[in-house]
């Protein structure tokens, strides 16, 4: 049985969210994109179904939020 997906994040562009998921896989968290490949047809179908969404299993949710919310930059 597939583990349920939550929406972490939301995105208006397919580098930003490959960004964001890239960060959660280096992090061992398994994600994936949905919307990508409508939004990436036309812009306008980003607002219709609220952008790229980045979904992880429920389980991994809140490692998922703290990774995207670390701030590495100072390393």
């Amino acid at each position: 049985m597939k583990p349920l997906l939550a929406t972490v994040a939301t995105f208006d562009n397919i580098a930003d969210a490959h960004i964001a998921m890239g960060r959660l896989h280096a992090e061992g968290i398994d994600a994936v994109l949905a919307d990508e490949h409508l939004v990436q047809t036309d812009w306008l179908y980003s607002i219709a179904v609220g952008g790229i969404k980045l979904r992880v299993a429920e389980e991994d949710v809140e490692r998922a939020l703290i990774a995207l919310s670390t701030d590495y930059s100072d390393e």
